[in-house]
């Protein structure tokens, strides 16, 4: 058991000791360095292209915003100022209504005709009452025997002399 003692036995540590990693250096792959820098630069003019719409999205929300509180702004104004012209209009009519009503009541009515028209009020004795006897029919007899075209052709004639009449 000679082997068994306390010896002089050495012990190799170095077995323990983290142990560097070996470098090996790649050799690059051209094609994929081209693929990935075509990549890179389409997912920089997407992302740009992405920043410029969402800019003026909203730019043009603003815009909106702003148009319609013009418009807002504008449709107000008209409200008040056609409130205002209402207002002045049943003002008016208020007015006018009581000067009506004042020139036309009855004791403005009967000044005017006896002042200006000479007028004056009927005696008992100018009124006459006529009665009727027979029934509720009137018979009208047409003195020049004129037929019914002939009529309607004078009712028509008349229409059109009286309104060229008017308008002279």
């Amino acid at each position: 058991m000679a082997g068994m003692g306390r010896g002089n036995e050495a012990y190799d540590l170095s077995l323990f000791e983290p142990k560097p990693a070996k470098v090996v250096q790649l050799v690059p792959d051209k094609r994929r360095a081209r693929a990935q820098k075509k990549q890179r630069r389409i997912q920089s003019l997407l992302n740009t292209a992405a920043t410029l719409l969402t800019a003026g999205l909203a730019v043009l929300a603003v815009g909106l915003v702003i148009a319609c509180r013009v418009h807002l702004t504008e449709m107000d104004s008209r409200i008040k100022t056609q409130q205002q012209e209402l207002n002045n209009l049943q003002s008016e009519y208020v007015r006018l209504t009581s000067e009506l009503a004042a020139k036309t009541s009855a004791q403005q009515v009967e000044d005017y005709a006896t002042q200006v028209l000479g007028m004056q009020k009927a005696d008992p004795g100018q009124i006459q009452y006529i009665t009727v006897q027979g029934g509720s029919e009137v018979e009208l007899v047409d003195p020049q025997g004129r037929g019914l075209l002939e009529t309607i052709g004078s009712a028509i004639s008349d229409f059109f002399s009286e309104l060229t009449y008017l308008f002279q």
